[in-house]
């Protein structure tokens, strides 16, 4: 990853934004019935099996832009892809999620969570996207055009075009 952050578009980056609900896929369910056993870095548990698939949401549509990296340097050098359907997640699992430490058992850091950096401005970023937002009812095909271009050039001449 070191020689890969150098580079422009180095890197690919998946997003996937969660929510809390009553349940969660059987996956997850797998994956953090397993955080009591690894707590702190250096530790590990050896998973039956796990479908990565099964994991993420329906991931046939999404958003993408080139950004940066979350952590210092904060490198414009990552291509993000977003998928366009939330994670569920319960609130034990969260809760669970949010006992994971930093650092060693012998020396415990701080929690894991809350360790997000701030929403940063768009700074005129081309989001792309696959999704049609004006799918007719019963059509099979898209109704929007390949390669439409949506920009904002507000601030520039305090106008939007679209």
């Amino acid at each position: 990853m070191s020689e890969a952050s150098t580079k422009p578009n180095g890197l690919v980056a998946i997003a996937l934004l969660v929510q809390s609900g009553e349940t969660s896929s059987e996956e997850l369910r797998s994956l953090t019935s397993q955080l009591q056993h690894i707590r702190y870095r250096g530790q590990n548990v050896t998973l039956r099996s796990l479908s990565i698939r099964d994991l993420v949401p329906d991931d046939r549509f999404y958003m993408t832009y080139e950004g940066s990296l979350t952590m210092p340097s904060c490198s414009e050098v990552v291509t993000w892809i977003i998928i366009n359907k939330p994670l569920f997640i319960t609130r034990q699992q969260l809760y669970a999620l949010r006992k994971l430490m930093q650092g060693e058992a012998e020396l415990p850091k701080a929690p894991l969570g809350d360790n997000y950096r701030p929403i940063q401005p768009l700074n005129e970023r081309v989001v792309r996207t696959n999704i049609d937002f004006k799918r007719e009812q019963g059509t099979v095909c898209p109704t929007m055009k390949r390669n439409l271009h949506y920009e904002d050039v507000w601030p520039k001449g305090n106008e939007s075009t679209y």
